[in-house]
């Protein structure tokens, strides 16, 4: 699959706490990203959806993900959501996805923006209590985008236009071995010739998916030796 890689890379990039999250329920070692989506000129936010690491968490349904309440999709809406029917067959939408991340291992979280308006301009960002963003990505899962979670320090916002009213995204971790081969293609030619280049350096099923939010195969891990080849 050819993507666009969204530069400058994840070069010196630091770690990232909010305060509007509590880190009292985190143990050592465990993350947390919180998203907030916007609608600026409407005044729209959905600032509720959680995902992260906990060393007790399933990648199945359990205590610590909490369902979307109180949502019937009509009138005036702007949510994010964790799609999951196969956990649940009473509920399909949850507020928080946390599962057991292995160290040193590529992992992911789709999700989904959902917006009554098809065309709505928004804009996404995220904070992290105890999380190290340096080898944290969203990838744009409709427009084959890779984007850093946090570039020089700073943490980022993504900016887009929906095309519809569901969108799917996903919150890639990458591998040590993945993280270093995006940071030395990085460092190599031109990088601003290279920022609508297309490329294929995620593993083989990424935008592959079978409908909203549905998980795809997992992940091989490892990047080609040229990430930016053609």
């Amino acid at each position: 699959m050819n993507l666009k890689i969204a530069l400058p890379l994840l070069l010196a990039l630091a770690t990232t706490a909010s305060p509007n999250l509590s880190a009292a329920d985190l143990k050592w070692g465990e993350w947390a990203v919180q998203f907030i989506l916007t609608a600026e000129a409407e005044g729209l936010e959905d600032p509720y959806n959680t995902l992260g690491h906990r060393w007790d968490a399933s990648r199945e349904l359990d205590d610590h993900d909490l369902p979307e309440l109180s949502q019937t999709w009509s009138g005036t809406y702007l949510s994010v959501i964790f799609y999951r029917p196969e956990w649940d067959s009473d509920r399909e939408t949850y507020n928080t996805d946390y599962h057991r991340v292995e160290y040193g291992k590529s992992d992911e979280w789709t999700f989904e923006v959902r917006s009554d308006d098809p065309t709505r301009d928004l804009s996404l960002t995220w904070v992290g209590q105890r999380t190290g963003m340096r080898t944290m990505a969203l990838v744009d899962l409709q427009e084959d985008i890779v984007f850093p979670a946090v570039v020089d320090g700073e943490v980022q916002t993504y900016n887009f236009r929906m095309n519809g009213t569901v969108r799917e995204f996903a919150w890639r971790v990458l591998s040590l071995r993945e993280y270093l081969q995006l940071v030395r293609a990085g460092r190599e030619g031109n990088k601003a010739a290279r920022l609508n280049r297309k490329s294929n350096w995620l593993p083989k099923g990424w935008g592959q998916g079978e409908g909203r939010g549905h998980r795809r195969d997992s992940l091989a891990e490892g990047l080609p030796e040229d990430p930016f080849g053609d």
